[in-house]
């Protein structure tokens, strides 16, 4: 018997179908045509001029330039595939002396286009003495990588499981997002090279009527070698997709629950953007209790690797690690030094970057009592009128008594207050695991697509209490 690409695909969520289906050639555009890298001092050289033109016309002006490759090669059942695109942009953000802002963007990073985006904005020939202070060190460039040798480690992530017969699909992708991003103003003058890498595996078999998934993932940023997902990893996924589980749903109910790090990610992304992100009425007051004490949640762009982290943001900001809980009371929101672009060029909005839950001390078998483990969150939808929140997981695994019982519940939902869920943690796991934090209302879009703002989170398990239920359609 065999599986649909397609329905698995979708079920790994729409943004990982659609980067395989767009790496394996199926219904994307074309690649666009490869040129050499601009040369980072032209390029600092027009935004200087350009800076300079309109700091005549505007009393506050910033120019952020960004130079971007996205390649990803992938495999699957039908075969393997390589696609490379390419996108050069520039947008500029003044304030009129009345406190307007206005933005133009240009899809041209070149003299003539920057030139054009100036006059659109009504800058003239002349120019304002601006000291855009010292010059940034150029990013060095990283190691050359053909097709030849995407193949060869795409096929090696492919391979690296352990097989089985009752394997109906599988799949293993390897994506790079390289981008190099200028940030000019008057008395600042930035440049980074962000690359960001991630490789994925997913495994499918049947499991009665439909296939049970299971994927692995691992993020980062620097490149290929640093931080490769692991032989163990790869090996879990398979065994998930394996596993078989037990005929019938789960009794819903409140039940001391753990959930593991996938699990965990989503309920402090879920807080992180909509209870810590600047906005009216979100937050409660400086020093007020979100959760247990027993959470420390930091905002840090500037953590070693951090597939999520930069040097400084989409405004110009200098990276800086923002604590936004001390010990479950509010310390900060994310707001100035926090502007984010989707694709560096989108629409700006404050977001988190790379997110750590300050690990605890114990190992994550004694966070067990009766009750659960959720594992393998999927998704989460949050209504802040109600404090309402509902988390889906692939799978929850029964306890009793401090230990696994053998029962395994596919599809399953944890629907609650959030806030609620928050107090409720009294226990968190010792060893963080790095995961990618997606937009939900970001999907890959063409010619590049992505995620959105490129976030992370570090987080161990942690334990807590909540309504658990199979899950239910969201129709």
């Amino acid at each position: 018997m065999t599986v649909d690409r397609r329905e698995v695909l979708a079920s790994l969520g729409l943004a990982s179908a659609s980067t395989l289906l767009w790496a394996l050639g199926c219904g994307a555009r074309p690649p666009a045509p490869r040129r050499a890298p601009q040369i980072s001092q032209d390029v600092r050289t027009w935004l200087h001029d350009a800076v300079a033109r309109l700091a005549v016309v505007y009393p506050a002006v910033h120019a952020l330039a960004v130079s971007r490759r996205r390649t990803t090669a992938a495999v699957d059942v039908l075969g393997p595939g390589i696609a490379r695109l390419r996108g050069d942009g520039v947008i500029f953000t003044v304030r009129r002396p009345d406190g307007l802002r206005r933005e133009h963007l240009t899809t041209s990073l070149t003299a003539d286009g920057i030139n054009a985006a100036v006059e659109a904005l009504g800058g003239g020939r002349d120019r304002a003495a601006i000291d855009f202070g010292a010059a940034p060190a150029t990013p060095a460039e990283p190691p050359d990588l053909d097709d030849l040798d995407l193949h060869h480690r795409v096929d090696q992530l492919h391979n690296d499981a352990r097989r089985s017969s009752r394997i109906v699909y599988a799949a293993a992708l390897i994506d790079i997002d390289d981008a190099i991003v200028w940030s000019v103003a008057p008395g600042r003058d930035r440049e980074q090279r962000l690359i960001r890498l991630r490789q994925s595996v997913a495994r499918a078999a049947w499991n009665g009527a439909r296939p049970a998934v299971a994927t692995a993932e691992h993020a980062w940023s620097g490149w290929l070698d640093d931080q490769p997902l692991r032989s163990a990893d790869i090996a879990a996924a398979t065994t998930a997709a394996l596993e078989i589980m037990t005929p019938g749903s789960l009794d819903d109910g409140e039940r001391t629950i753990v959930l593991d790090p996938s699990v965990t990610a989503l309920v402090l992304d879920t807080t992180a953007r909509h209870l810590l992100t600047a906005g009216p009425g979100r937050a409660p007051a400086l020093g007020g209790r979100l959760a247990a004490p027993a959470v420390t949640l930091v905002d840090d762009p500037t953590a070693p690797r951090a597939y999520g982290g930069f040097a400084f943001d989409d405004e110009g900001g200098p990276a800086a690690p923002l604590t936004l809980l001390d010990a479950g009371l509010f310390a900060a929101t994310l707001g100035p030094g926090r502007a984010r672009r989707p694709g560096h060029l989108g629409p700006a909005a404050p977001a988190s970057s790379h997110l750590q839950l300050r690990p605890g001390t114990a190992a994550l078998p004694e966070l067990y009592s009766d009750g659960l483990i959720l594992e393998a969150g999927r998704d989460a939808t949050y209504d802040p009128a109600t404090d309402r929140l509902r988390l889906g997981c692939a799978r929850a695994r029964e306890l009793r008594a401090g230990s696994p019982t053998g029962r395994v519940y596919a599809n399953v939902e944890l629907a609650g207050s959030l806030t609620a869920l928050l107090a409720g943690i009294d226990a968190v796991a010792r060893d963080p695991v790095a995961l990618t934090l997606d937009d939900p209302t970001v999907h890959d879009e063409p010619p590049l697509g992505g995620r959105s703002c490129w976030r992370s989170i570090a987080t161990p398990a942690l334990r807590t209490r909540g309504r658990v239920r199979a899950r239910r359609s969201r129709a």
